[in-house]
């Protein structure tokens, strides 16, 4: 089996990590007198497991699609039938009858209180650091669901709701967020692009210090974080925007806090060390916790962020459950997303109904208590029917393929362009043909960056002429996007080849595109908060007033743009082109997709979603149809367990 899983290494099926992990559960099992069944099976599930976490899985289920699909094999042609080979291998044994196989195995347990690198539970297998940060993830949210604040004060609630809220005929669901998080110690708000939810949780802080202030509580500790820098920079602007913007007097605006940060900076989080500042012994003194984008994060971030709250500390969590899901292990937000459909208990549609003076009905018999914690914000402000980016999201998130092409291809809408690719048929040669799509790319992002480039110019001439800010506005209103790293049309080769193109249009000058150059982009990859700069984070490489070289970041600090050496610089790459994964948690004016020329298994509906999502005037796309087409009615289906495992026990009468 190990020389097997060498061969898929070598085709690039699996990884050099999924084959070395494989290979050390073999070495350790040689020792003990299994089968060759068993140890061929061991070696297979020990890098199936792997493989399924690089692809996002936090376990493998243990279905019939493990002997009919392993590792993705049906889709590639190879030279050799490594899928029977597989099969032949664990003699075709059911992946129903594993367990048992296993069952004395010294790399496997079938009980969580007994530790080894794998665990069997429920159907799943699982690495035991994944179950264990599931189950404690569940653990939390169970008990969150179960504990009831004080019963809610009626009259109270409704007059605070109508302080904020003017009547309207139509259900108000940013007052049915904030009734519900008056009473919940957890609560999930969901809503795609300009639904409000910054707008919804502002009122609801303010509500809340409000409502301490009548019933001569302390008013409440609170933060703000998100999972990255950029989007804990726009989750302070835009509180602070929609505070401001409320009829509420100062001394009441002054007790909401506006400033936040990063989770890693927030609970401690030291590469060095597995153990923030902040956890179950040392927690974070805070009465409620405010966390955005909640997609992003990830399986083992969240289950930092859990143990390093205090068992009374209210906890509210913004995302879109319709977005991509965080790259590494994990989908809260998509998993919890998908129980909003069952609507409200009985009690819990009553005091709705009441408080917020809508009729809110309970929709199914035995709702899943996680589900009164739930809201889903349906409306959104920013785009109407007369939206092209609204419609097309729309059409791409219930996966209508054809209706979405046809919405680009009509060109009805102003803030939607259709830059489609030749046909490859068209060319005499195929490598024309990708070089062809590679210049119409590229000649875009030269005429849209030019804007911003001829800025940095400027400053160059005259510091005092141009700020910091202005430039920063200027890069920010355009991003190109790809759906791959490393293709034609990947990130990779497109930030070098615009870098060229730039260069070549005299609005760049540098050696090579590798330099640090004046006017060059940059994506940090890497946490350093000791530099207080975090991944995710666009820098720009600037003169400074003397003119030497710095990288500043849109954090500001003291009222001026952090900035720093370019020898302290973490690690980074050139930002002209970024995948649409590190897009999240960012909005641009003009947002641009490219998609590849062929297709591939991460071409999903949740992609093209987040990458439209990020647009809030103009979105311009680059593919051909049958890519579009294919990706639209694919899915993201992460398998996890996590859903199970809150909804273990917690069925409300």
């Amino acid at each position: 089996m190990l020389s097997l899983l060498y061969a898929l290494k070598t085709e690039n099926v699996i990884s050099e990590l999924n084959y070395q992990f494989a290979k050390m559960i073999d070495q350790k099992q040689q020792d003990y007198n299994y089968t060759a069944q068993q140890q061929n099976l061991a070696i297979f599930l020990s890098a199936l497991v792997s493989f399924n976490v690089i692809q996002g899985h936090s376990c493998v289920r243990l279905n019939s699609d493990l002997t009919t699909n392993p590792f993705g094999l049906q889709k590639k042609n190879f030279s050799s039938d490594f899928h029977t080979e597989i099969l032949q291998k664990i003699e075709g044994i059911s992946p129903l009858k594993w367990q048992s196989l296993l069952h004395n195995h010294i790399a496997f347990s079938q009980d969580p209180t007994q530790v080894a690198p794998l665990l069997f539970q429920q159907g799943r297998l699982y690495f035991y650091r994944y179950w264990q940060a599931e189950y404690r993830i569940a653990h939390y949210l169970q008990h969150a669901v179960s504990l009831d604040l004080k019963k809610a004060d009626i009259d109270l609630h409704r007059q605070i709701l109508q302080r904020f809220f003017p009547k309207q005929a139509d259900t108000d669901w940013q007052k049915v967020a904030v009734a519900t998080a008056l009473t919940k110690r957890f609560c999930l708000i969901s809503g795609g692009p300009g639904t409000g939810k910054t707008r919804t949780v502002a009122i609801l802080l303010a509500a809340l210090q409000l409502k301490q202030l009548k019933q001569n509580q302390p008013l409440f500790k609170i933060a703000l974080a998100a999972p990255t820098g950029k989007a804990a920079a726009r989750l302070k602007e835009a509180i602070s925007n929609n505070l401001a913007s409320l009829d509420i007097p100062d001394s009441l605006k002054a007790e909401v806090p506006t400033r936040a940060s990063t989770i890693h900076s927030l609970i401690g989080i030291n590469p060095h060390s597995d153990l923030p500042r902040h956890h179950a012994q040392n927690p974070l003194h805070l009465d409620l916790l405010v966390v955005d984008e909640a997609s992003m994060i990830d399986l083992f971030i969240l289950e930092k962020l859990l143990n390093a709250l205090k068992p009374d500390t209210r906890l509210i969590m913004l995302g879109d459950k319709d977005q991509l899901a965080s790259v590494e292990a994990g989908n809260l937000m998509g998993e919890l997303g998908s129980l909003i459909r069952f609507g409200y208990s009985n009690e819990h549609s009553d005091y709705l109904t009441e408080v917020t003076e809508h009729q809110i009905y309970p929709t199914v018999e035995n709702v899943p208590a996680i589900c009164n914690s739930l809201c889903h914000l349906r409306r959104s402000f920013r785009f109407d029917e007369n939206s092209g980016i609204g419609q097309l999201a729309k059409q791409v998130n219930t996966q209508q393929a054809v209706k979405s092409w046809q919405i680009l291809t009509n060109r009805a809408y102003n803030d939607l362009t259709l830059a489609c690719y030749p046909k490859v048929t068209d060319f005499p040669e195929k490598s024309q043909w990708i070089q062809r799509c590679v210049n119409s790319v590229v000649e875009k992002a030269v005429e849209l960056y030019s804007d911003y480039l001829n800025k940095v110019k400027a400053r160059v001439l005259s510091p005092e002429a141009v700020s910091i800010g202005e430039i920063f506005k200027a890069f920010q209103q355009v991003r190109f996007l790809s759906a791959l790293r490393v293709s034609e049309l990947g990130v990779e080769r497109l930030n070098q080849t615009i870098a060229e193109a730039l260069l070549q249009a005299r609005l760049l000058h540098f050696k090579h595109s590798r330099d640090s150059y004046i006017g060059k982009p940059i994506l940090i990859t890497e946490n350093a908060p000791q530099l207080h700069i975090f991944s995710g984070d666009i820098g720009l490489i600037l003169p400074d007033e003397a003119g030497r070289l710095r990288v500043y970041f849109e954090t500001e600090q003291n009222g001026k743009h952090l900035d720093i050496s370019l020898s302290r610089l973490p690690s980074y790459e050139p930002a002209y082109v970024m995948t649409v994964h590190k897009s999240q948690g960012s909005e641009f004016d003009h947002t641009l997709l490219v998609m590849p020329l062929s297709h591939s298994p991460v071409l999903t509906k949740e992609l093209i979603y987040t990458a439209i999502t990020r647009a809030k005037k103009q979105f311009t796309l680059f593919s051909e149809e049958k890519i579009w087409k294919q990706a639209v009615k694919a899915e993201i289906q992460r398998q996890s367990g996590l859903k199970e495992q809150i909804l273990a026990d917690i069925l409300m009468k």
